[in-house]
């Protein structure tokens, strides 16, 4: 399994989504900040000896090959809705971003 990074931005996410506890394993870790954010915002940090068990329910994930896909797709669609004067590279980090969270 691959290691999870949580940053301020995500901790202030999972709050939005109404996340109260994240489990901390081996493949888990939260920069200082971010942990600071979850005490903060009233989340609660819980060790956990299960080396798969998932911090928040699992979000479906894109197949690997289909990555560059979505974010042309993607992309294509902000810009069109947005117009040419969008950053596509900003678009394409986001979104990649996003893909990586969520697989």
């Amino acid at each position: 399994m691959a290691k999870v990074i949580y940053t301020e931005r995500d901790v202030e996410d999972l709050a939005r989504r109404g996340t109260k506890e994240i489990a901390i394993t081996d493949d888990v870790y939260l920069t200082d900040v971010a942990r600071e954010r979850a005490e903060k915002l009233g989340i609660a940090l819980r060790a956990s000896t299960a080396p798969s068990a998932s911090p928040v329910p699992a979000l479906p994930s894109a197949p690997r090959g289909d990555v560059d896909q979505i974010v042309n797709q993607v992309k294509a669609d902000v810009i069109a809705k947005i117009g040419s004067n969008v950053d596509a590279a900003l678009i394409d980090r986001v979104v990649r971003r996003v893909l990586m969270q969520i697989s």
